[in-house]
């Protein structure tokens, strides 16, 4: 069963009370799904969450003023879609003056408390970062001729996923020619198939290399200007730490103790947060 209320009422006023504290500044959240079809197709994923990424951004969104939300049909804005370069469904853009980051899938899990704070970062376009860290991305920006395509593959049970996209978050929201998009893996088993995904995080720069594990600040920031650059050496980082890819089903099973967690040193636990959909 999937839970008809994927923020819980009880989280609601502590919820509405970070917002209280920490947004500045106005924030859209544009929300994409798609009604799917009843006959199945077998060459891409269905929109397995559109209904809860629906009810939880409008939950969201009710807890603070600044918040506003606007709902749009893969089918039915088929042309903004395309000029959106919108591929699949759900989606959550976060926008806020004059900057965005793309959230595919529900932003549940580890991933919740990622999402708010992206959202907070969108409100002020001021992170916490390091100022050696907003210089090199302004660096970045002033030698960029085209926009910079990142795009992150993350789950819910993932500790790294969730560090992972409060960086990408924070960087998108101070780059001017940076495109983030997260998809949450685990709904999207046909395309974690197809990108022959075994480990997350995921993060690819530009379209061309991609680098598998969770990222310190100054790393990543690093490699995104190398990789701006042209440049093929990739960071050293002092560790590697990533968890095996598992779909929804997969990672409930381990939930509820049908299978065993892989063999990892953070095995999946159950999500705070919002939970993962049974």
């Amino acid at each position: 069963m999937v839970s008809e209320s994927p923020i819980p009422r009880t989280e609601r006023p502590a919820i509405a009370d970070f917002l209280a504290q920490r947004l500045v500044g106005p924030v859209a959240l544009d929300v994409w799904t798609q009604q799917e079809s009843d006959l199945v197709r077998t060459d891409r994923d269905p929109c397995t969450f559109c209904e809860q990424v629906t009810t939880a951004a409008r939950q969201f969104a009710s807890l603070h003023p600044a918040l506003s939300l606007t709902r749009y049909d893969l089918d039915r804005h088929a042309d903004r879609a395309r000029e959106a370069r919108i591929e699949r469904a759900p989606v959550t853009v976060i926008r806020g003056r004059g900057h965005e980051l793309r959230i595919v899938g529900l932003w549940s899990g580890v991933l919740f408390p990622a999402f708010m704070e992206a959202v907070v970062y969108a409100s002020s376009g001021a992170p916490p970062l390091q100022a050696s860290t907003i210089e090199k991305l302004a660096q970045i920006d002033e030698y960029l001729d085209e926009d910079l395509e990142v795009e992150l593959l993350m789950a819910p049970y993932d500790p790294q996923s969730a560090t992972t996209l409060r960086l990408a978050a924070a960087f998108a929201m101070v780059m001017r020619r940076v495109r983030v998009e997260a998809i949450e893996l685990s709904e999207f088993p046909l395309l974690a198939e197809a990108r022959m995904v075994a480990e997350l995080p995921v993060v690819t720069i530009g379209g061309g290399r991609r680098f598998t594990g969770g990222w310190a600040e100054e790393d990543f920031a690093e490699q995104l200007r190398r990789s701006a650059a042209g440049e093929t050496e990739s960071v050293i980082r002092d560790r590697i730490l990533t968890s095996p890819f598992l779909t929804i089903d997969q990672a409930q099973a381990i939930v509820t103790g049908e299978t065993p967690p892989p063999d990892q040193q953070q095995p999946p636990v159950s999500p705070g947060g919002l939970v993962l959909p049974r």
